[in-house]
C-alpha cells in the first residue's frame, strides 16, 4: 500500500492537529508515525549536529521498504496518507521524489505567520532542553548553525521562507491545498471539512477538534525543564514510553500547563516582518488569500 496523499508540512503549523483530526475520518488511515520523513531524508546528510538532533534523527525513516511497511496494515481504507512537517522547506528534493515514486497526489500544506512559526520553532526547541540562546541571538545564529548541519528545525526563518517551495508543488502537483494556521485555530471543524471535500470523501462527518496539539514554551520550573529535557537520554526514553501509552489529548492538556511563553519583542518582531514582508507578498498572489494581519507589527 503507498500513500494516496501528504500533508507535506510545514513543522509548528498544525500538522500534528491536523493528523490527529483527519485520523477521526473513517475513510482515512495514517500509520502509527506521523512523521517518517522518509522523501525529505533521500538528501540529508546524516546525521545531524544541532543538540539532540540525534533523537530526530534515530526516528527518521530512510529506508523505502520500511517506508512502505507502514502502510501495510491500511489497504481498507479510501485516503491513505502521511504527515511530515519538513517536505515544504526541502520541496527542491521531495517534489521531484514524492510525484516519482506517488504520482500526482493531493498535497495539503498548513503555514503560519512565518514570525509567529519562527518564535514557536524556537520555544519547541527552548521546551526540550535544545535552544540555549535568546531569541534574536538564535536568530542570528541560523546561517551558521545551517551551514553546520543542524537539523532544519533551527532553520527559524528559512522554515517561514513559503512562497517559492508553495510555487514549486503548485507547478508539479493538480491538487494542492493550503490551509491557514489561524483558520485551523479559530474554525478546525471548517477547515477539516474543507479537506474532506478536497479528498472527495463524505464531508458531513464531525470530528472532535477539542484538544490543541504540539504545545511549546519555556517550562515553568526546574522541574519540569528535567522532564522535557531530550539530551537526559533517560528521561527522554521514559517520556517516549508514557506517549505510548497515554493518550494524547491528556498529555497536551497536561503540557498546557507545564509551559509558558512571552510574546515575540517589539524589535525582534520587527526585523522579522522586514524579512518575510517580499514573500508574504509572493504568497498572497500564489494562494489568493489576504494575509493582511500577516503584515502587522
Amino acid at each position: 500500500m503507498k500513500p494516496n496523499f501528504i500533508i507535506a508540512g510545514v513543522a509548528r503549523c498544525g500538522t500534528t492537529s491536523l493528523y490527529h483530526y483527519m485520523k477521526q475520518h473513517p475513510d482515512i488511515g495514517f500509520p502509527k508515525q506521523k512523521e517518517p520523513k522518509y522523501f525529505s531524508s533521500i538528501h540529508t546528510e546524516f546525521p545531524h549536529n544541532g543538540l539532540g538532533d540525534d533523537t530526530v534523527d534515530k526516528i527518521i525513516v530512510k529506508d523505502k521498504e520500511e517506508y512502505y511497511r507502514l502502510f501495510k496494515n491500511l489497504n481498507n481504507y479510501i485516503c491513505v496518507g502521511e504527515a511530515s512537517s519538513d517536505y515544504l522547506y526541502f520541496h527542491k528534493y521531495t517534489v521531484p521524489a514524492i510525484k516519482k515514486e506517488l504520482g500526482d497526489i493531493p498535497i495539503i500544506l498548513s503555514i503560519r505567520n512565518p514570525m509567529e512559526r519562527a518564535y514557536s520553532a524556537y520555544n519547541n526547541l527552548l521546551r526540550d532542553g535544545r535552544e540555549t540562546l535568546e531569541f534574536m541571538d538564535a536568530l542570528n545564529a541560523e546561517e551558521t548553525r545551517i551551514s553546520n548541519n543542524w537539523d532544519w528545525m533551527w532553520a527559524y526563518k528559512r522554515g517561514g521562507m513559503y512562497a517559492n517551495a508553495i510555487e514549486h508543488f503548485q507547478k508539479e502537483f493538480t491538487k494542492v491545498k493550503v490551509v491557514l494556521f489561524d483558520d485551523l485555530e479559530k474554525n478546525p471543524n471548517k477547515v477539516v471539512r474543507e479537506i474532506f471535500e478536497f479528498l472527495k470523501i463524505d464531508s458531513t462527518i464531525r470530528i472532535n477538534s477539542e484538544t490543541k496539539y504540539s504545545h511549546s514554551g519555556k517550562p515553568k520550573n526546574t522541574f519540569i525543564a528535567i522532564l522535557t529535557d531530550r539530551n537526559n537520554k533517560i528521561i527522554y526514553a521514559l517520556r517516549r514510553v508514557i506517549m505510548s501509552f497515554v493518550p494524547r489529548s491528556l498529555l497536551e492538556k497536561i503540557a498546557s500547563k507545564m509551559l509558558k511563553k512571552n510574546d515575540i519583542p517589539l524589535e525582534v518582531k520587527k526585523y522579522l516582518y522586514e524579512y518575510f514582508k517580499n514573500d508574504i507578498e509572493k504568497l498572497e498572489v500564489l494562494i489568493n488569500k489576504d494575509l493582511s494581519d500577516w503584515k502587522t507589527v
